[in-house]
């Protein structure tokens, strides 16, 4: 999250998966889109390595954000992150801060078990995967996550880009505010399944007032989840198109309960103030909302958006505006009446 590009990204790309490394597809049950690749690393030190991915996230985390331009090194990190039960986001970019860490000087090379994190090595990359889900040495530390990392080392926080304790899904926010205001706005932290805004946004301009912008994020906010209620997947609304009226048709036909796409999405906004409470109930509020640090105070090195920052004022503006819409306190506080009509002693006592 430092340069914004990548200048080896034709050596990791689709078209590098599609013409050497992937072997066929795969679907989740009685899915006809079928749209997880599989893998096989046919060659060299990592051959044999077979994987359900890499996905687009993991292969940005384990690819640019740590520097790294061999694709069957990527196939082995997802690879031994699915067996040892780890996340891929979070690994790829707590890695990538050890590795700014180390060329800024913010940790030494003992802090670091005397692991050379430079750019690109992916041998330490693999290494960190394994101390982690050992809890051994450094792992240890990088096992409890951002906070724990924050916990150990203060200085580290600037760099980190974590929202509510979970690490930021790979699309920068600082050339998109509605992107920045879903990760900071989320109720479970930094992640894109909630409002991935980014493409939309793009595709508005600039010119777009915030206040469009912040209706973009709180539909996605609203729809999005419905999709977790309803028990079904998000990618054929994004890939294939789909109405999202089609969604309450179906409701109804496996249910034989009229309804409407409006009536749902009510029932899903009222389930985001239900989120909202039961996170006040933790501490949670407008200190919390806002994205990584880092977009407000590091700009962009590279690429077209070089010197790229995002600017405190504006944000603070489209915070505003977006807990108006929502009817939340300035605070980003539910009203206590509202939540009184969820009738949930967890909540309302």
């Amino acid at each position: 999250f430092r340069e914004g590009v990548f200048e080896h990204a034709k050596k990791i790309n689709g078209y590098e998966m599609l013409s050497k490394y992937k072997i066929g597809d795969t679907s989740c049950f009685a899915c006809p889109m079928a749209c997880g690749n599989v893998c096989l690393v046919k060659e060299g030190k990592y051959r044999g390595t077979a994987v359900e991915g890499p996905e687009y996230e993991t292969a940005c985390m384990f690819g640019p954000n740590v520097g790294v331009q061999n694709f069957a090194a990527i196939v082995k990190a997802n690879q031994l992150c699915d067996e040892l039960g780890m996340d891929t986001i979070t690994s790829g970019s707590l890695i990538g801060v050890l590795m700014e860490a180390q060329e800024t000087g913010l940790l030494s090379e003992k802090d670091l078990d005397g692991l050379d994190f430079k750019w690109g090595a992916e041998e330490v990359v693999l290494e960190t995967i394994q101390r982690i889900a050992h809890r051994r040495g450094i792992g240890n530390i990088l096992a409890e996550g951002s906070l724990g990392l924050i916990r150990q080392w203060p200085q580290l926080r600037p760099i980190i880009s974590q929202v509510k304790g979970l690490e930021q899904s790979a699309y920068d926010a600082r050339i998109a505010i509605s992107m920045a205001l879903g990760y900071a706005t989320s109720d479970i932290g930094a992640h894109h399944t909630r409002a991935w805004t980014i493409a939309k946004e793009l595709e508005m301009g600039m010119g777009w007032p915030l206040e469009k912008k912040a209706d973009l994020v709180i539909y996605h906010q609203t729809l999005r989840p419905l999709f977790d209620m309803l028990g079904v997947c998000r990618l054929p609304w994004i890939e294939l198109g789909f109405d999202e009226n089609q969604y309450a048709e179906f409701y109804s036909a496996v249910t034989g309960v009229e309804t409407t796409l409006s009536e749902l999405l009510q029932r899903s906004m009222d389930l985001y103030d239900l989120t909202r409470a039961i996170n006040m109930k933790y501490g949670i509020s407008r200190k919390d909302d806002y994205p990584p640090e880092r977009v407000f105070t590091l700009p962009m090195t590279e690429g077209p958006h070089a010197g790229k920052i995002l600017k405190r004022e504006e944000y603070e503006a489209i915070l505003d505006i977006y807990y108006q819409k929502r009817g939340w306190s300035r605070e980003g506080l539910v009203d206590q009446k509202r939540i009184e009509r969820f009738n949930d002693p967890l909540i309302t006592t």
